[in-house]
């Protein structure tokens, strides 16, 4: 079996896979970011705000979860994209719609499950933010919901951090079968996920500097090399000469 390769050896990889390709790296990414904005806006507009009736409570809360699937699905698309130029194929703009195109049924229920379980993680803050104040008698108990749902949302960045590509790389497998196979993917390797995470912590910061302008280059950086740690993961990236 290949050795692990080190975070600063993934990112060089990464460095070296984007070269020449970053500006198409950035359309995807903004490709991305600006169908999720404009898609958000017409009910963020005009029913985030005005609450008239429990009818159109319940109409904006039905419209987000949807939009959120259906960008959910769009972001698959943007790991297809880093999952081809990892792999040294052709990748292009339109890879961000492969899985409305191409077996949407698998690549939708995937994504459902997916958001179902974070969305478990998210119950306690839901809750804590509807129902409980961060103030009087109740802090107690909004803190102790924010705290859980932390921690929950933590259990399944570092649980499931590869379904999805597995759901994109593993046609073989079922969906559920891809969960199971994640969790067995992350065992041994879940101290180098926190690890690549962490790395970009600093750079995550510039970008706020930098009033998110820093994101285009940041994003495609980002997921090129988790994209590549996924690779080494599963044994598809070669043997590192001498370990850096």
């Amino acid at each position: 079996m290949n050795p692990k390769k080190k975070s600063k050896e993934l990112k060089r990889i990464s460095r070296e896979n984007l070269n020449g390709r970053y500006r198409l790296s950035m359309s995807v990414f903004l490709t991305v970011t600006l169908i999720n904005l404009f898609s958000d806006l017409p009910f963020t507009y005009l029913l985030g705000n005005v609450y008239a009736t429990k009818v159109q409570t319940v109409i904006y809360y039905i419209a987000e979860v949807l939009l959120s699937i259906v960008v959910g699905v769009l972001q698959m698309g943007l790991i297809r994209f880093h999952l081809n130029m990892a792999r040294k194929k052709e990748c292009r703009i339109s890879d961000v719609f492969y899985c409305f195109m191409n077996h949407s049924n698998r690549y939708f229920g995937a994504y459902i499950i997916y958001y179902a379980i974070s969305m478990i993680a998210k119950a306690p803050f839901l809750v804590a933010r509807n129902f409980f104040k961060l103030s009087g008698d109740t802090m107690g108990i909004a803190i102790a919901l924010y705290a859980a749902s932390a921690v929950l949302s933590f259990i399944v960045l570092v649980l499931f951090p590869f379904y999805l590509y597995l759901v994109l790389s593993r046609d073989d497998l079922s969906v559920f079968a891809c969960l199971t196979h994640a969790i067995k993917l992350i065992r041994g390797n879940i101290l180098r996920v926190i690890y690549i995470n962490v790395s970009f912590i600093g750079m995550l910061v510039l970008c706020v500097l930098s009033l998110g302008i820093g994101l285009l280059w940041v994003e495609p950086y980002y997921e090129q090399t988790f994209t590549n740690l996924f690779l080494d993961v599963t044994g598809e990236l070669p043997a590192v000469d001498c370990m850096v």
